[in-house]
């Protein structure tokens, strides 16, 4: 188990660095306008091997340390859902993250506190106008 606060920080920092590496192979496939089948076979050269160690790194830190701690839960939510995320590997029109979704349904959460009071047609035409 970690010994102090430090060597979990220096535990999370090695796990932030394997995303880091995936998301610095994404940024520079954005830059190239890669086609999806270049996307596709870097990732299978360049980021699975990444992806392959990181799991090897979450296997091996899960024991480590505490569950309960904030790296205990982090390490723990990544490993249950290691299927969702390696799932980019699959398919070259994928993204690595959900931004673009996220972005897509802001608005609506923006709003949802807003359309409260839209409970009547006169407050949803007032809501509408502004």
């Amino acid at each position: 188990m970690p010994d102090s606060a430090k060597d979990s920080d220096v535990l999370a920092k090695e796990g932030l660095a394997y995303c880091n590496q995936l998301f610095k192979i994404e940024q520079n496939l954005k830059k190239s306008n890669a086609s999806d089948e270049e996307r596709y076979q870097t990732r299978l050269k360049q980021s699975q091997p990444i992806a392959e160690t990181f799991l090897a790194w979450l296997k091996k830190q899960a024991p480590r340390v505490l569950p309960k701690s904030a790296l205990g839960r982090a390490i723990h939510y990544c490993r249950a859902q290691w299927d969702k995320l390696v799932v980019f590997l699959q398919d070259g029109r994928l993204e690595l993250d959900n931004n673009r979704a996220e972005r897509s349904i802001k608005p609506f959460v923006m709003g949802r506190k807003n359309w409260l009071f839209s409970n009547t047609p006169k407050g949803a035409v007032a809501s509408s106008t502004i």
